[in-house]
């Protein structure tokens, strides 16, 4: 046998064992048995025909190739008739409100469209609105299979009536009921750059504290994964901003998204900015990841890199807003961790993983004009494990394996023709109309397109009416 070959059985073998001591322990909440696999797990490419169970913790106990043994047995199974089961995706860029705000500033690039957006239309939206508008992106990104997402909430000194944390426990409470796990992106006061009475970094402090002791005093859940600051030095214009997240995620111990080098038009300020990041110690505190990160030069880079830091690249919205395309194959080669995001409705306008994939796969073969450069299993991997990673959470979610959460899809191949190469059937052909069902921890949340646990369209009317409400 050929020692890949060999390898790759390994790995299937190590699946199986390395969870028969759970199994045997207890019956399982649930058994898909008859399924194509597509694990993502790092020892495991190849796709095989086995099967999958869930304790009632909602993770994975068995993940194996072949048919089940008598003795596990189950409270549900399912027989998956060989339809493909792979991990959820991940986003690791969301704003999950922008959902209410689908195909605005149509012809802007970024400068444009966040005020379009953030000045014209969020800045007049009430506090209880955020609620509607994050339940909608939450259940959309669910209902397309995305069953995790750091989701970068609104709030802070910058724009509107968020300046207390209201609009982060509305936006807490509609995350946690919508079903979806969550990483809650904390909006960071913006630091004045004079130092005033308010606006400064001990009141930035301060309202950060008031956010996690009341985030203290809220029931346990499993679909709450970390708070992150939503960083925001690269749009201000003092230092101080820097250095004011850093002293957040040390009290704290919390990461950090921070949005960098994304449109064209700022490119050279945004770029003298990075002395900030490095001066402050923000870049080598753990937990610290780039949103965009398409413009930076050869210095950034490497720092970067050194700092084994990582980003967030989101497609579907850099083409819509004419951002550009982050040379994904240059960070992989720096060891630079990548992670994939489909950003909020508002610039990407779909929440939908698969053609986010797909029009991040094609924009870098058109860069690099090479077929070669990147491949559909890549892109694939990128959307769930690299996600997790950045995300901080690959222990727990990104791939099928035992004592990881039971969070996955299953993609009804029927439509699919011919398969000679899975994962570009998977990543090129297939598409949400072929999405089946999401399950997370093991519950089914959607069929067939259908939410189960949520009226959607009262979401979706309710979301409408307040959006409509601040054209007026």
């Amino acid at each position: 046998m050929h020692i890949s070959k060999t390898l790759r059985l390994f790995g299937v073998i190590a699946l199986f064992l390395s969870s028969m001591h759970a199994w045997a322990q207890q019956p399982a909440r649930l058994l898909v048995k008859n399924a194509r696999l597509f694990t993502m797990a790092p020892s495991q490419k190849d796709v095989f025909t086995g099967y999958l169970a869930v304790d009632n913790d909602g993770k994975l106990i068995a993940v194996a190739a072949g048919d089940p043994p008598a003795t596990l047995t189950a409270k549900e199974t399912w027989d998956a008739n060989g339809h493909w089961i792979l991990p959820g995706f991940l986003s690791a860029h969301s704003h999950l409100w922008q959902a209410a705000f689908r195909g605005i500033a149509a012809d802007k690039t970024l400068p444009g469209w966040i005020d379009g957006l953030y000045n014209q239309k969020a800045a007049k939206a009430a506090p209880e609105d955020f609620y509607w508008f994050t339940l909608d992106g939450a259940l959309d990104h669910l209902q397309h299979g995305i069953t995790a997402a750091y989701t970068f909430n609104f709030g802070g000194t910058a724009w509107g009536r968020c300046q207390g944390i209201d609009c982060d426990q509305f936006a807490y409470k509609a995350e946690t009921q919508s079903g979806i796990r969550f990483v809650h992106g904390f909006q960071p006061d913006k630091i004045n750059d004079k130092i005033s009475a308010t606006d400064t970094p001990a009141m930035a402090m301060a309202r950060l504290k008031l956010f996690m002791d009341w985030l203290a005093q809220q029931p346990p859940s499993s679909h709450f994964l970390s708070v992150m600051l939503n960083g925001g030095t690269s749009f201000n214009e003092t230092y101080q901003q820097a250095v004011a997240e850093k002293a957040m995620m040390d009290r704290f111990h919390i990461g950090n998204q921070s949005h960098y080098l994304e449109p064209p038009d700022t490119v050279a300020a945004e770029r003298a900015k990075f002395k900030w990041f490095v001066d402050s110690g923000l870049l080598t505190t753990p937990g610290l990841y780039f949103g965009h990160f398409i413009h930076p030069d050869d210095a950034i880079l490497q720092k970067v890199a050194a700092a084994h830091s990582g980003m967030s690249w989101n497609p579907l919205s850099n083409g819509r807003l004419a951002s550009g395309v982050a040379d994904i194959p240059k960070y992989f080669k720096m060891g630079i961790r990548v992670g994939m995001g489909v950003d909020g409705e508002a610039s990407a306008d779909l929440a939908d993983p698969f053609e986010n994939m797909r029009t991040g796969l094609y924009a870098i073969r058109d860069k690099y004009e090479d077929a070669t450069i990147m491949s559909p299993y890549q892109v694939l991997y990128l959307h769930t494990m690299g996600s997790a990673d950045v995300m901080g959470v690959k222990d727990k979610l990104g791939s099928l394996e035992p004592g990881k959460y039971a969070d996955f899809l299953v993609v009804d191949p029927t439509r699919l023709g011919a398969v000679f190469d899975p994962y570009a059937t998977l990543v090129l052909v297939a598409a949400e109309r072929d999405l089946e069902r999401v399950y997370v921890g093991g519950e089914l949340k959607v069929d067939h397109g259908k939410l189960l646990d949520q009226d959607y369209n009262k979401v979706l009317a309710e979301s409408a009416r307040r959006a409509t409400a601040t054209m007026q």
